[in-house]
This record gives C-alpha cells, sequence and structure tokens, in this order.
C-alpha cells in the first residue's frame, strides 16, 4: 500500500457560488489549477467540494437550498449549510472560534493529506490553507466569500485578490486593508495572481508524464 503523502502546499479558492451561474463559479477557478498544476500544491475546490457533500451539482444545491427557505423547511435549511460550511463536524456544542484556531493549529504541527479534503467544510478548508485566492467581481453579491477572507485574515493566511473590473484605489477600503494586513496581495487578472504566486512558493512544475 502506497503511503499517503503530506500536501506541501494547500490553498483555497473563494468566490461567489450562490450568486453566480455554474460558469461564473467554475470558470475562473478552473483557470486558476491549471495555472498553478504543481506537485506542491493541494487547491481546494468548493464548488467540486461542496457536490460531493451534498450530492448533487453545486448550481442544483443553490436552487435546492434556495426552494428549503421557501418552503420554510428551516430545520433541513440548517442541516444543509452545517454540511458547506463544517463538513463531518457537528459543531451545535462547539466554540466555533476556538475550534478554527484548533484547525488551524493542527494544520501547521501535523499537515495536510489528500484523503482529509472529502471531510472538511469550508470554514475548515479556508484555515487549513497556506494562502487563499479571491475572485470578486464589483458587483458580485456574496456574503460567505468576504466570511472567509475575513476569517483568513484573522489567522495571518495570506488573501491573494483578485478583481478583475475595479481598481485597489476604488475598491472597498476595509477590503483592501483586511488583504494587505494578511499579508496578501491585489491583483487585476487570474494570471497575474498566479505568476506570483508560482513565483513566491516556487512551485515545481508538473512533469510531462504526469500530465499524459
Amino acid at each position: 500500500m502506497d503511503e499517503v503523502k503530506k500536501i506541501k502546499y494547500t490553498s483555497y479558492t473563494a468566490g461567489a457560488i450562490e450568486a453566480a451561474s455554474s460558469k461564473e463559479m467554475k470558470t475562473w477557478r478552473q483557470e486558476v489549477r491549471d495555472r498553478l498544476a504543481s506537485p506542491d500544491l493541494t487547491i481546494y475546490d468548493p464548488v467540486e467540494q461542496e457536490s460531493l457533500k451534498v450530492g448533487r451539482p453545486s448550481i442544483n444545491q443553490v436552487e435546492y437550498i434556495r426552494g428549503l427557505k421557501q418552503g420554510g423547511h428551516w430545520e433541513k435549511f440548517a442541516e444543509e449549510m452545517e454540511k458547506i460550511w463544517w463538513g463531518t463536524i457537528d459543531t451545535h456544542k462547539l466554540d466555533r472560534m476556538r475550534l478554527m484556531i484548533y484547525l488551524f493549529e493542527k494544520a501547521r504541527i501535523e499537515g495536510n493529506y489528500p484523503t482529509d479534503l472529502k471531510y472538511w467544510g469550508d470554514y475548515e478548508a479556508v484555515v487549513r490553507s497556506d494562502f487563499i485566492i479571491v475572485y470578486l467581481p464589483k458587483d458580485t453579491k456574496t456574503i460567505g466569500t468576504l466570511f472567509e477572507i475575513h476569517t483568513a485574515y484573522l489567522l495571518g493566511i495570506p488573501v491573494y485578490l483578485v478583481l478583475p473590473d475595479q481598481t485597489r484605489t476604488d475598491a472597498n477600503s476595509t477590503l483592501i486593508d483586511v488583504v494587505m494586513k494578511s499579508n496578501g496581495e491585489v491583483f487585476y487578472d487570474v494570471k497575474s495572481s498566479c505568476d506570483y504566486i508560482r513565483e513566491k512558493y516556487k512551485l515545481k512544475e508538473v512533469k510531462q508524464e504526469e500530465k499524459k
């Protein structure tokens, strides 16, 4: 039996899901994965991972959750949201902030492994990341993405923010401040962010035989 190797770097791709089309959810995330393909880096894609957790594509899950709200099925709604944010962890009797700190420290001490990802919720994926990549068009309606940015900031996890249609001068001041204080950076396209990350973390290229 082959030994499961510890992941060198882990990253999370944060961006709108609930208010995005399937194409908007997936296109930029796939570009990130293509540009940062490396044996050194594992990217947690919430669109892919949430679909695996709930058993349906993210766009269908959004409609399902909307239907639960419209039908007044609030208990089931809360269960579905818990799966997305916390994965296999039951947080009802836990101090969630302490839990996030514990998961953050556990990743730094024990590391992350490829077999772990299927158990994580989005919060755990963020706090276990070495950095997160955020794609935030100007008029995007998203709350979850802002929670993820703030969580990373509180724990000192660098936030690499892509603003595809506005400058850092025009962007929200608190947003830019939080990114800077996380030791992150602001970019205007996915390529520039990936070029920077590949250089900063000295990510190895995927060997030709591994691409086949």
